[in-house]
């Protein structure tokens, strides 16, 4: 009979996995438990979750799932990151804490992301792209720019109109006053 606290985790991991599009896994041996506290704090601030289990239990819910080529991967000490609907941020948070480590702990293993099992490379260039809120600011300004360019030229002839206007008024007073002297 399996151990009760395996199916427990495993029942946890099919409950967090079941719709989850996007996760990560890293390797976080050498850091110590108070280093992995605030590693969790601060991928939780960023909008994720670290949550550790053994890597058989993690590939028996990967496989359960339909998710193949993580196996090579889920060796040695594993976290699986979570994330929500900005997959960039935990990951950056996980990379600004490795920078300030010592050893450059923790470091990608790979993961999924909207579906497509990533490796090592694509966990380190997601972290090292602009937060969802810095990309939507930059669509809106992409967008914004043709639209301040059109409003520029409709505005155009209106501006040249006013100011063929105020030149034939200048001239018509100018005329008026040469025929009064």
């Amino acid at each position: 009979m399996a151990n009760p606290r395996n199916q427990a985790s495993v029942k946890e991991l099919h409950s967090l996995l079941d719709d989850a599009k996007t996760f990560f896994l890293v390797d976080y041996q050498g850091l110590s438990a108070g280093e992995l506290g605030r590693l969790r704090a601060g991928v939780k601030r960023a909008g994720g979750r670290i949550l550790v289990a053994k890597n058989t239990l993690i590939d028996v819910v990967l496989k359960e799932q339909g998710v193949d080529g993580l196996s090579g991967t889920l060796v040695g000490p594993t976290a699986l990151v979570l994330v929500g609907e900005d997959p960039v941020a935990p990951l950056k948070a996980i990379a600004e804490f490795a920078k300030e480590h010592p050893k450059d702990l923790p470091k990608g293993k790979g993961g999924l992301l909207q579906g497509g099992v990533v490796g090592a490379e694509a966990v380190q260039r997601i972290a090292s792209l602009p937060s969802r809120q810095q990309l939507q600011s930059e669509l809106v300004g992409t967008l914004l720019a043709p639209l301040q360019q059109l409003v520029g030229v409709l505005e155009g002839p209106q501006r040249n109109l006013v100011g063929v206007m105020q030149n034939y008024s200048e001239k018509d007073r100018n005329d008026t006053q040469e025929q009064e002297a």
